[in-house]
């Protein structure tokens, strides 16, 4: 496997305003096949984080397909598989507020593809796909273990629960690691989630290294998940972990390419969690 070098995000707009796009347009989303999108934007968001912007719509006049595409999102936890059509390869990224993050590998052919790309170039990319399932109400408290980009499945759930009326009894721990606290992505958005949802939702920062203020710098250590997931009910309560490889062979786990979870190991097995209280991204 591929060491992980440096990070990029790779972001698309759902267009939801169906004025945008010409009628005869069809550059819409859809889980059976790949569809060329055009790139709009490229923006660098931090010293190794990039935003990638596409145009893509909705699907319109294909009842059919709108309803797949809608039933996914509303599921659960969802993503978008971007395809690198020079050497047939794909990657799988996660939206957030309806744009996707992803991590960028050095020796990657999709990363060296989507890093050459300019704004107008087209990149083909289908979905969505249900990653974690969800309903409402599933569970009592949400324990959510990130690093880097790997906040990207994070941020999409905490957004949907906070926002449910049927999740109004849910509560969400958020343990973020980022290298620096200039590389924590979405801060300014997860902070005013966190003062408007002080109740439900809280976020503990955590940096490699400084300068920083922040009272968490380094890497999880066993007392530290003990602390953060102090409380945790099993059968009611679930530990979510998303990150690059390192992060997760540290804290659950590796997961396997594909639908299986793989075994639980690293801190959290340590600590006595069981296979079904961890869900790993």
């Amino acid at each position: 496997m591929e060491a992980i070098g440096a990070t990029c995000a790779l972001l698309y707009g759902l267009n939801r305003f169906t004025d945008v796009l010409k009628p005869e347009v069809k550059e819409c989303l859809t889980p059976t096949a790949y569809t060329p999108f055009t790139l709009l934007e490229k923006e660098k968001l931090t010293h190794d984080t990039m935003r990638f912007r596409f145009r893509i719509n909705r699907p319109r006049h294909d009842g059919e397909r709108e309803h797949t595409v809608d039933e996914i999102i509303q599921s659960g936890a969802w993503a978008i598989d971007v395809k690198d059509h020079m050497v047939q390869t794909y990657r799988t990224y996660t939206p957030v507020d309806m744009h996707m993050d992803g991590e960028r590998y050095p020796r990657g052919s999709l990363s060296r593809f989507l890093h050459g790309t300019r704004v107008g170039d087209q990149v083909e990319m289908r979905g969505p796909i249900l990653t974690m399932p969800y309903k409402p109400g599933q569970h009592k408290h949400i324990y959510m273990v990130a690093g880097g980009t790997g906040i990207a499945p994070m941020y999409q759930l905490i957004d949907r629960v906070l926002k449910n009326p049927e999740d109004k009894d849910t509560k969400i721990s958020l343990l973020y690691g980022s290298r620096t606290e200039k590389d924590i992505i979405y801060r300014e958005q997860l902070d005013k989630m966190a003062i408007e949802h002080k109740d439900r939702l809280d976020i503990w920062y955590m940096v490699d290294q400084g300068p920083t203020e922040l009272p968490l710098v380094g890497y999880p250590t066993p007392q530290l998940l003990r602390d953060f997931t102090k409380g945790f009910t099993g059968g009611k309560d679930i530990v979510l972990v998303s990150g690059p490889d390192p992060m997760m062979k540290c804290v659950s786990g590796l997961r396997p390419i594909g639908p299986s979870q793989g075994p639980l190991s690293g801190i959290l097995r340590e600590l006595g969690f069981r296979q079904r209280d961890v869900f790993k991204f």
